[in-house]
């Protein structure tokens, strides 16, 4: 009895452990933030919720314009008297700064991509790295 219990529970947790290396690319966004080190510097745009990307953030140390990033609890601070400016960009902000002679990357999730290729022009987005639904794109 106890020997079959411990052979289910080696097999349960191989099959999360592998579950888990499927699934990251979709959970995190590690690829994505391995990329942006390993490229030319540039400044960095994060699509719609800090949240989505959090993991870039994280893993490359570094700030980010925030596109239509005013959402749940960002929404509130970012009107505070002491909030940093400039963080939060538009469309047009986008837009000016995606087609100007500085290198800009963009992270954003697969189907909000169309959207913003629309918006700037798609011969301007060159991809940097895919992964689990997700782009790091350049404009340079």
């Amino acid at each position: 009895m106890v020997a079959a219990l411990v052979a289910m529970m080696v097999l349960f947790f191989h099959a999360a452990r592998m579950a888990l290396v499927v699934f990251d690319p979709y959970m995190a966004s590690r690829p994505l933030a391995e990329a942006l080190l390993q490229s030319p510097p540039g400044e960095l745009i994060v699509d719609d919720q800090y949240y989505t990307f959090s993991s870039v953030f994280f893993y490359t140390n570094r700030r980010a314009y925030l596109l239509n990033g005013r959402v749940n609890n960002l929404d509130y601070g970012s009107y505070a008297p002491n909030a940093p400016l400039g963080v939060f960009i538009s469309d047009d902000d986008f837009r000016r700064f995606w087609s100007g002679p500085e290198r800009y990357y963009l992270v954003v999730e697969r189907p909000k991509a169309e959207r913003l290729k629309r918006l700037a022009g798609a011969d301007l987005f060159h991809v940097a790295k895919y992964s689990g639904g997700k782009y790091l794109f350049t404009n340079h």
